[in-house]
């Protein structure tokens, strides 16, 4: 049974460096729907100063993969977001409707330089905050200054912030120190949501079996659920996680 929601992928083609045409954008959808996927949310990156695809060509765009999409499944759902890159403007530009939120929701999928100052982060997620958006750090494990900050990441999730991980990051060998860092962030419940952050049918493509098959093993079924259904779910209908 496909049920499970993504909220971070680049398959709309020719908008970032994710999908580069329909095809692979079709390639990527197929992939997505076998390893069980109900519901994407397409988060093309935004940023500002930078050439960002105007909104009616990201709905033109939305309209054919959910074409595809309902060709593989009627039941098979692509929404539209953005991966907001964080910049001191950023808020007029979501408030202006320039920059997407997930869905339509308050929910904001926001990142950072992966070299960025601690202080700047937590700053950044609590202006969002403090402007009506409930923010998602997009892939936490990649931030060197969150590599095993345990207790800045939650002071984050105390403000308000919510962590979202790439699946593909848990898969690994057990020496390697990022598949450590990123067990530990399950295992303290610093993650919320987990994603895709696919760019392509090969490569970072839009899987999650065996990554769901690592998290199950140590963790079990229902944290599963949890991070790819349950917040998503919640996520999608404007409410709090």
């Amino acid at each position: 049974m496909n049920q499970w929601i993504d909220i971070h992928s680049h398959i709309l083609p020719a908008v970032d460096n994710g999908s580069v045409s329909m095809s692979q954008t079709k390639n990527m959808l197929k992939i997505a729907y076998e390893e069980g996927i109900s519901h994407i949310v397409a988060t093309p990156h935004y940023g500002v100063g930078c050439r960002n695809p105007d909104f009616q060509e990201l709905e033109n765009k939305l309209e054919l993969v959910r074409r595809e999409a309902e060709q593989i499944d009627k039941n098979f759902r692509v929404d539209l977001g953005n991966e907001v890159y964080f910049s001191d403007d950023i808020i007029e530009h979501l408030r202006k409707k320039k920059a997407l939120t997930l869905a339509g929701t308050r929910y904001i999928l926001v990142e950072f330089a992966s070299c960025e100052d601690y202080r700047i982060i937590k700053t950044g997620l609590h202006r969002l905050l403090i402007y009506g958006y409930l923010p998602v750090l997009a892939h936490v494990e990649q931030y060197e200054a969150l590599y095993q900050n345990y207790e800045g990441i939650y002071d984050m999730i105390r403000l308000g912030a919510y962590m979202q991980m790439n699946i593909s990051s848990i898969i690994g060998k057990s020496t390697d120190r990022r598949v450590t860092h990123c067990k530990k962030l399950m295992e303290y419940d610093l993650i919320h949501i987990l994603g895709t952050d696919a760019h392509s049918d090969y490569g970072r493509t839009p899987r999650l079996k065996e990554g769901l098959s690592v998290i199950k093993k140590k963790f079990g079924d229902s944290l599963v659920n949890k991070l790819l259904l349950d917040n998503t779910r919640k996520l999608l209908n404007n409410q709090y996680i």
